[in-house]
């Protein structure tokens, strides 16, 4: 009878492509689990021996490129840095947007003084404007305390922040004095109804998340409402007659 074929010198882990290297000291370097490192065995060497598993082709843990560092730019959905509103007390060209904090966005209302009209939005796409001559367009929004969601009273524009959540966007229009901001915390931001070369403030008011953001724009002194409104993109809704609503 032939005798039994001698079992292979070679080791069943060379098939694996897999090679044991002495580092020393040095740790070893940690096998993804991709790469079937799976349930480590009973008689797997400890990291104190010094033996580095790695599968074959791999470069060494030395070799390897470094982990990319975590991007400072802001992820999608989160707005860019801005100045805390308190912190910038005048916006101009140079410094025109400060953002609210969240109770800032959420506590009382909002006054600007100084607007000679004030637009909205709210979440649904329903606009409406107020002006100081007491003329309005489009359509009201109302809380669910029946109170305005924007709008002039006393001569100053208003937001109400309880129900921040349904504004979507506001647009005030400066008249001839300073346009000023505040809120209930004390805090507070003025601009100027002109800049240098002579064109109207505009401020836009707009809601990311649970903040409210603050820019100020320029635009021709001349410029009637109506044609802000059109450069920035508001169109005033057909308000529905309550009537046809009930029937």
């Amino acid at each position: 009878m032939a005798p039994a074929a001698e079992p292979s010198a070679e080791p069943a882990a060379a098939a694996a492509s897999l090679s044991l290297g002495t580092r020393g000291t040095r740790a070893p370097a940690a096998v993804p689990a991709a790469h079937g490192g799976g349930r480590q065995g009973a008689g797997a060497p400890a990291a104190g021996a010094g033996l580095e598993l790695r599968p074959g082709g791999a470069p060494p843990a030395k070799d390897r490129p470094a982990t990319a560092t975590q991007s400072s730019v802001p992820k999608p959905g989160q707005p860019f840095p801005a100045p805390a509103f308190g912190e910038l007390r005048q916006l101009d060209q140079a410094h025109p947007v400060v953002r609210l904090n969240t109770r800032q966005s959420a506590i009382g209302s909002l006054l600007v003084t100084g607007a000679r009209s004030v637009a909205w939005e709210d979440e649904h796409f329903t606009t409406g404007a107020h002006h100081s001559g007491g003329h309005r367009a489009g359509t009201s929004v109302t809380t669910p305390g029946n109170r305005p969601l924007a709008g002039l009273q006393d001569g100053a524009g208003v937001v109400a922040l309880r129900h921040v959540r349904q504004l979507r966007r506001a647009l005030f229009i400066a008249g001839e004095t300073p346009l000023t901001i505040g809120v209930f915390d004390g805090a507070a931001a003025a601009v100027a109804p002109r800049n240098d070369a002579g064109l109207r403030t505009v401020l836009y008011l707009a809601r990311i998340g649970a903040v409210l953001e603050l820019r100020a724009e320029f635009v021709p002194a001349d410029a009637s409402d109506l044609a802000v409104w059109t450069w920035f993109g508001f169109s005033m809704t057909l308000p529905l007659d309550e009537r046809v609503l009930r029937h």
